[in-house]
This record gives C-alpha cells, structure tokens and sequence, in this order.
C-alpha cells in the first residue's frame, strides 16, 4: 500500500498569512497548549478513495480529500462579550477561508495540488477549562495527488 503522508505544515503555514492570527502566538501541530491564546492544526480522520484497475489492483484515486481541525484556545468564562468575541473570530476566520478558496490561494501540500479548502463544521468550545476554552472548526481539503 502506497504511504499516505501528513500536510499539517503547509496548511499551518498558509493559515499563518491570516491577517486575524497574531503572530506572536504558538501555533501549534497536532498540540494545543493551555495558555490562550494559541492555535493548532490537527490531522483528522479522513477516508481514503480507491477504486479497481484493469488488473485487479485497488489504487489509490487521483482526487482525495483530507480533514483537519483548526483549534484555538482562548480566555472564556462568564463574560458574555468574550465568549461572543471568541465566536467571531471564527466567523471572520471562516469568511477568510472562503475568500483564499474563490481566490484559489490554496496551501501547498506536499501529497498534490490543493483544489478546494472549505470550512466543514462552524466553531464550537470543544474542550472547557476554569477561565479559557478550546474552540474550534473542521475543514476539510480537496487535492490532486502528485
């Protein structure tokens, strides 16, 4: 079977070019710390596509998919206006993602060529503390293999 590679390190550096992500802040690989604020990019499960050759081999597609989380943590608690902030960041995040994908400005992935990276899920706090919150949303990125 062919080795399936990981991306997280480009798709980590093209969202490092988001003008709302500070600079300033860990942004992390498959790891998030407990401070806020800081960002990871997670690997998430993905299925793989196949499909039959002319003799009998199960090949790997030409087109795959692949999913990733973008988590941050950030300060939470009982302050409305913070939680609300929290949630708008992910908003505009979103809108952003949406923006780069029209504009067809893709990460680069060592697998292919990206054709598509789009926002699956909306932001949730997917991991509450005492005074921060991990929130989150999944995106999911369509390529060509190489």
């Amino acid at each position: 079977m062919p080795q399936v590679s990981n991306s997280t390190e480009g798709i980590r550096k093209w969202f490092r070019q988001c003008p709302l992500l500070s600079k300033n802040k860990r942004f992390g690989a498959d790891y998030l710390g407990e401070n806020p604020t800081e960002y990871a990019i997670y690997a998430s499960p993905s299925t793989l596509k196949y499909h039959e050759n002319i003799l009998g081999d199960y090949v790997l597609d030409d087109k795959q998919t692949q999913n990733y989380i973008f988590a941050t943590r950030e300060n939470f608690g009982a302050d409305v206006k913070q939680n609300s902030d929290n949630l708008a960041f992910f908003t505009a995040l979103i809108a952003w993602m949406v923006e780069q994908n029209n504009a067809r400005n893709f990460p680069h992935i060592e697998e292919g060529r990206v054709c598509a990276i789009v926002p699956t899920l909306t932001a949730y706090p997917a991991q509450i503390g005492v005074d921060s919150a991990k929130y989150q949303i999944q995106i999911q990125i369509t390529y060509r293999r190489n």
